[in-house]
């Protein structure tokens, strides 16, 4: 017969491995969707005076789209640069076009004011639509984020968060699982220590 601190750990470690299955499971999904729905700025290098260029396609307008994007430049932060105009300064300017051509989202980074940005727009036609991020400065810059949907965005702009209850659940199970497996091997190690000491005083009381 199996004693209580051996059926906790096999409890703990059965909830640890469906935890751990179930993180990866929705995990994998979640990023799965999010790459195929996104696309995704990995450290692009922008010289001077140049543009990039990349485009979305969207077959529904029923979510925003969110433009996340994050500026680094080769200046030294610790060079005064309050002398120096604007055009001189590391700055990017950020625009969205829509299929039809007009301009629907616009904004400016800059590393010494705004070298970090999150902004949505919806979309009012489907087709294609094409992020271009300009170097309005002297300096060669670098910029990385996503041009895209979110995978918590639901519709009309409302969080959905269908997409992480599964990894939350299986987080917490996970959690839950380790929990019950450091328990139940500290209750099999004293219940094994209290076996043995039972063991030996009933030898001594057989003397």
């Amino acid at each position: 017969m199996l004693k209580r601190g051996y059926i906790i750990l096999i409890a703990g470690g059965s909830l640890f491995v469906i935890g751990i299955a179930l993180t990866v499971v929705y995990g994998i999904g979640m990023a799965s969707t999010f790459l195929e729905e996104t696309n995704v700025l990995d450290n692009v290098e922008i010289e001077p005076a140049e543009s990039v260029n990349h485009t979305l396609e969207i077959d529904t307008i029923d979510r925003p789209v969110s433009v996340a994007l994050h500026m680094e430049s080769e200046v030294d932060s610790n060079i005064d640069t309050s002398n120096q105009s604007p055009s001189q300064r590391p700055i990017i300017e950020q625009f969205v076009v829509s299929p039809d051509g007009l301009v629907i989202n616009k904004n400016q980074l800059s590393e010494y004011t705004q070298s970090d940005l999150l902004t949505t727009f919806k979309p009012e036609t489907e087709g294609i639509y094409t992020l271009t991020l300009s170097n309005l400065g002297t300096e060669r810059v670098t910029v990385g984020g996503f041009f895209g949907f979110l995978p918590i965005s639901g519709e009309d702009g409302q969080v959905s968060l269908d997409a992480v209850i599964g990894v939350a659940t299986g987080a917490i199970i996970f959690i839950i699982g380790a929990i019950t497996l450091i328990a139940g091997t500290i209750i099999a190690i004293l219940d094994r220590k209290r076996s043995r000491n039972i063991t030996g005083h009933t030898f001594d009381w057989g003397r």
